[in-house]
Parts: C-alpha cells; sequence; structure tokens
C-alpha cells in the first residue's frame, strides 16, 4: 500500500508540471538582442563639407583637431528587439493572415510610435553605440530604431531583411564648431568639454545612422553631423560630415536543429512509468 501510494503521488506530481510547461509556451514573445560590430572606416577629416559664401559645399582641405572616433577605431552598435515566438502564432492572437511558407516580416519602432502589438512584439530599444554617442530628444521624439525582421516560425529562427536595412536617430553626438575669429574648427561636444552651440538649450549636434536601402549591407552611414560656427552671422563657417562603420550583423538563432530537451512534466511521466514497471517487476519475482 505504501508502494502504491509512493507511485501515485509521483504520478500525481507529473500532471501538474504539464500545466506549468503550457503557461511557458504560452510566451507570445522574446526578447532578442541584435549587434552591429565593426570598425570606423573613414574620418571626419574625409567627408567634411564647408558651407560656401553662395550656399554651396566644398570639401575641407585643412587640419582638423581629433575627435573621438579615428580610422581603424572598433564600434558597436546594439539593441533589443521584442520578436514573435511559435506560440504567437498558435494561440489565436495573431490576428493578420496565417503566411503558407511560415515566414513573416516584423518591422520593429520604438514604442512611443505605436510600432507594437501583443506582448509588445515590434518595440525595440533606442540603439546603444560604443562612444561618444547617447540618445537624445529630437523636438521631443525619443530616438527611435527601425529595422525589419525575418521570423521563419518552421525554424523558430530569426534573420535580417536584406542583411542589414537598419535606421536610427536621432542622437547628441561629438562635432565640430567653427571659430570665425580664429578661422579653426574646434571638436565640441560628448566627449570634449566643448559646447557645440554657444545659445542654451540649443539642439545638440543630432545625428543618424542608416544601412541598406541600396547600399552595402555590411556599412552604417552615421550623419550628417552639423558643424556649428561661434558666429552665429557667419554661415561660411558651418558645415557636416559623416563617418562609415564596416562591419556585420549579428542575432541569436533559435531551433535550427538544435537538441531538444524534454519538458519537466514529461520528465516526471517518464519517472512515473519506471517506477511501475520496477514493481511488477519485483511483484513477478
Amino acid at each position: 500500500m505504501r508502494r502504491f501510494n509512493a507511485i501515485f503521488g509521483v504520478i500525481a506530481f507529473g500532471t501538474l508540471l504539464p500545466g506549468q510547461a503550457s503557461a511557458q509556451a504560452e510566451q507570445i514573445s522574446r526578447i532578442v538582442p541584435v549587434t552591429f560590430t565593426g570598425v570606423v572606416s573613414s574620418t571626419a577629416a574625409d567627408t567634411l563639407l564647408v558651407r560656401q559664401p553662395d550656399g554651396s559645399y566644398a570639401s575641407f582641405q585643412g587640419n582638423l583637431p581629433p575627435l573621438p572616433y579615428a580610422q581603424g577605431d572598433p564600434v558597436t552598435i546594439s539593441f533589443n528587439a521584442t520578436l514573435p515566438t511559435r506560440a504567437f502564432y498558435d494561440s489565436g492572437t495573431y490576428k493578420g493572415q496565417i503566411a503558407a511558407d511560415g515566414i513573416y516580416r516584423i518591422t520593429l519602432s520604438d514604442p512611443f510610435y505605436g510600432g507594437t502589438t501583443a506582448g509588445g512584439i515590434g518595440g525595440s530599444t533606442a540603439a546603444d553605440v560604443t562612444g561618444p554617442i547617447d540618445p537624445a530628444l529630437n523636438g521631443g521624439q525619443p530616438t527611435n530604431t527601425r529595422m525589419t525582421i525575418v521570423y521563419d516560425y518552421n525554424a523558430d529562427s530569426y534573420s535580417i531583411e536584406g542583411g542589414g536595412n537598419f535606421f536610427s536617430g536621432a542622437y547628441a553626438s561629438p562635432g565640430y564648431v567653427y571659430d570665425a575669429s580664429a578661422k579653426a574648427y574646434i571638436a565640441c561636444g560628448a566627449g570634449t568639454g566643448v559646447p557645440c552651440n554657444a545659445n542654451p538649450g540649443s539642439d545638440p549636434v543630432l545625428s543618424t545612422f542608416a544601412a541598406g536601402a541600396g547600399n552595402d549591407p555590411s556599412s552604417i552611414r552615421s550623419g550628417n553631423f552639423a558643424v556649428s560656427s561661434t558666429d552665429p552671422g557667419n554661415a561660411s563657417g558651418t558645415g557636416f560630415f559623416s563617418w562609415l562603420f564596416q562591419g556585420s550583423w549579428n542575432l541569436p538563432q533559435f531551433g535550427g536543429g538544435a537538441t531538444q530537451v524534454p519538458e519537466p512534466g514529461m520528465i516526471a511521466l517518464f519517472g512515473a512509468a519506471n517506477a511501475l514497471l520496477m514493481l511488477r517487476r519485483r511483484r513477478r519475482r
């Protein structure tokens, strides 16, 4: 009788766990880190364009003080994306058309812009950039990151559409300010200790990041970084420049032949079955 009660307890315990496992299976989204790793492949001196008196722009030919980014420096851009799981499509939460091939495209956006669905799917954090570049408000709107992720329901895996279509802005970035009296450029903004605009409350040097859309998907262009002037009345000293980051994107893969681990409830049931088998063998003996 004691043996029967012990076995019954194992079976009862095993029947409770699948309910817990089903609660876990109802997770309709997961947080997936997306990271770009590369190097700076151009300098500000290569790309600085200076505004001329007639309004046109010409390449700057002189020397520039160093900024925190130099050619060859490592750089990473990373953010978290909230993406669907199979349960999102199996549970009836998804109200769109079921894809016959199991391929779905999720366009990411900041929740501020209302670009999310149930479970926060489609949301993204502001991309974090190594170095003195930080998210900043632009006209009261937060930094936004946009990218299209392709979800393969069959393999439970993700890929980036186009290999690197990406846009993110706005960021407070280091830049240059033109001193009209000295006729020279001064490094300013984040990481330099020199403000880029003498007017309090003015926008910092705002920049964006973009990749794809016909460009090399392994490169990200940052810019255009505006160049301010210490003399607001002298527009001939202003200009803009860009940095180019060369590298590649990476995001975790799920499924794709990964070893399937039995759920805890199934393990308990297997244990109960083995216990019954052992009891029968003892009785026969």
